[in-house]
C-alpha cells in the first residue's frame, strides 16, 4: 500500500475521485483513504461514508506524510489550493485509473497531481504538467502538450502536436485539430471543434470554434 490520501474537494468531482481510489484498489490494494478536506464543508460532516476533516489548516499543520489529489474541477481554484498547501509533509501523486491506457510509459511524462480517469487513452510521446486533469474518456494523441492546471472534461479529443497551455479548459465533447495552439487561461465550449490557435485567455465556441471576446463582439 502507497499510504494514507485525502481528497481536497468534497463536491461532485472529489466524491467521483473517493470512487476512482476504490476501484484503484479494487485492481491493487494501494491507498488508505482517510477522508475529504474542504474550507466549504463542516468538519466532520460524512459524505459518500467519508469524513470531511477540515480544510486547509488541517493539511497544512499535520505532521505524517499524506498524499492529497486536488480534485476541483476549475483550473484557477484549483491552481490557488495547490499553491495554498505548502507543508512539506504532503505530496501529490500521479492517480491513474486501471481503466485508462496511458500508452508509451517510457515516452509519455506525468508531473505530481496529475489526474487521469478512467476511459482515456493516450498515445506516445506526451506530456503532461502538473496538477493536470484528462476526465472520463477523453484521447490524447501523439507528442501532445496539457499544461499545469488545465482540466480536461469528459470525452475531449486532443489531435497530435496540439499544445495546451497552462490552465486551459476545455468543455465535454470538445476536440482539437492538430498542430494547434490553445494559450493559456483559455476556455473551449463544451463541443467546440478548435480548427486554429486560441489566444490566451479567450473564450471559443461552436463548430468550428470562434473566440468571443470581452466586449462580446464575435470574430
Amino acid at each position: 500500500m502507497s499510504g494514507n490520501i485525502v481528497i481536497y474537494g468534497a463536491g461532485g468531482f472529489g466524491r467521483e475521485i473517493a470512487l476512482m481510489l476504490r476501484e484503484i484498489n479494487q485492481a491493487k490494494e494501494t491507498w488508505n483513504i482517510v477522508g475529504f478536506c474542504d474550507d466549504g464543508k463542516r468538519k466532520d460532516e460524512e459524505i459518500d461514508g467519508l469524513k470531511v476533516l477540515g480544510g486547509f489548516d488541517h493539511l497544512n499543520s499535520t505532521t505524517e506524510k499524506l498524499a492529497v489529489a486536488v480534485a476541483i474541477a476549475d483550473p484557477s481554484i484549483r491552481k490557488k489550493i495547490a499553491t495554498a498547501l505548502t507543508n512539506s509533509n504532503l505530496h501529490f501523486p500521479v492517480l491513474v485509473h486501471p481503466h485508462a491506457l496511458i500508452g508509451d510509459t517510457g515516452r509519455n511524462q506525468f508531473e505530481k497531481g496529475v489526474i487521469i480517469t478512467a476511459g482515456t487513452i493516450f498515445t506516445t510521446g506526451i506530456s503532461m504538467d502538473a496538477f493536470a486533469i484528462i476526465n472520463l474518456s477523453c484521447t490524447i494523441g501523439h507528442d501532445a502538450k496539457i499544461g499545469k492546471f488545465c482540466t480536461l472534461m469528459p470525452a475531449c479529443h486532443i489531435s497530435g502536436n496540439v499544445v495546451i497551455e497552462e490552465g486551459v479548459l476545455i468543455g465535454t465533447g470538445a476536440s482539437v485539430l492538430q498542430n494547434l495552439n490553445i494559450g493559456q487561461w483559455a476556455k473551449i465550449g463544451a463541443g467546440a471543434v478548435v480548427t486554429k490557435n486560441i489566444l490566451a485567455g479567450q473564450t471559443a465556441v461552436g463548430v468550428p470554434a470562434r473566440e468571443i471576446f470581452t466586449n462580446d463582439k464575435r470574430v
